[in-house]
């Protein structure tokens, strides 16, 4: 699979300079241009909203210390669905359509599950040996040498 990667990545490059060139013998040009400007505004929209939300989403069960439950993979989506709106093009501008879609996202979020994890603490089963609490104290001075016989 990983050798057909870079074939993949040209076709995906051709299928986006196709469409630009396609759209922009339709309508012309700058209409073109103002809709690929419009394509990357709304893609950093979602990036910047993706990412707040996510924020919003952990800081919350960390203050309350209660776990989280896909929480993860729709603001992943939206993320993505930003990155495509970036790229120049109208075919990832498609993609990250469809991927912005809630009907899209409940479909892809039921066929991969993103958990994330609770902010408590593991019950002590004994693997890792006894805690032990203890205080730092510094101590300044100088440390002197002792010759072989411990005086």
């Amino acid at each position: 699979m990983t050798r057909f990667l870079p074939l993949l990545f040209l076709a995906a490059v051709a299928a986006e300079i196709a469409s630009i060139i396609w759209v922009g013998s339709l309508i012309g040009v700058l209409p073109t241009l103002l809709l690929m400007l419009l394509g990357g505004a709304i893609g950093v929209r979602l990036i910047k909203t993706a990412g707040m939300s996510l924020a919003q989403a952990v800081r919350s069960p960390v203050q309350t210390a209660t776990p989280l439950k896909g929480v993860g993979g729709p603001a992943a989506a939206r993320a993505m669905s930003g990155l495509l709106f970036l790229l120049p093009g109208f075919f990832s501008d498609v993609l990250g359509f469809l991927l912005f879609l809630p009907l899209v996202r409940r479909w892809l979020g039921s066929r991969f599950r993103v958990d994330t994890y609770s902010t408590m603490r593991p019950a002590d089963d004994g693997r890792f040996g006894p805690v032990i609490e203890a205080e730092a104290v510094e101590i300044r001075g100088e440390v002197e040498e002792r010759d072989r016989e411990g005086r």
